[in-house]
């Protein structure tokens, strides 16, 4: 019993839904329509075609702003990757075993005369 009830409703709305579906040519022909052309006239088919320029200018835009958008996003994470693999490759200790860096992890360079980098083997 519920199946059919099921099916009944689904049979009574989908005619409804299709209703609703309006094409891309019907929107043009309403919007010629609406200037006040006429349909099978030369500036009819002149205002259908500069509707559909007009469609296809706003997909390739929208096309071109949606690769742009990967690009920057592709690009943000390989930014982050490299910065997140990067190794500090500055001594982490002078020869007297001072910490080159602050306790909040900035870099203070080296102690002593000269400043070289120093060898932790000397």
């Amino acid at each position: 019993m519920t199946k059919l009830k099921l099916r009944h409703l689904l049979l009574a709305f989908a005619p409804l839904a299709i209703a609703g579906c309006v094409t891309a040519e019907e929107v043009d022909r309403d919007t010629c329509a609406s200037f006040g052309f006429r349909p099978d006239t030369d500036t009819f088919a002149n205002c259908m075609m500069e509707q559909s320029a007009r469609a296809d200018d706003e997909r390739r835009q929208w096309d071109r702003d949606r690769r742009l958008r990967e690009e920057r996003e592709r690009d943000r994470k390989e930014r982050r990757r490299r910065e997140e693999s990067q190794i500090d490759n500055r001594p982490q200790f002078d020869r007297d075993g001072n910490p080159n860096f602050d306790t909040q992890g900035n870099y203070v360079g080296c102690h002593g005369v000269g400043c070289e980098v120093d060898n932790p083997d000397d």
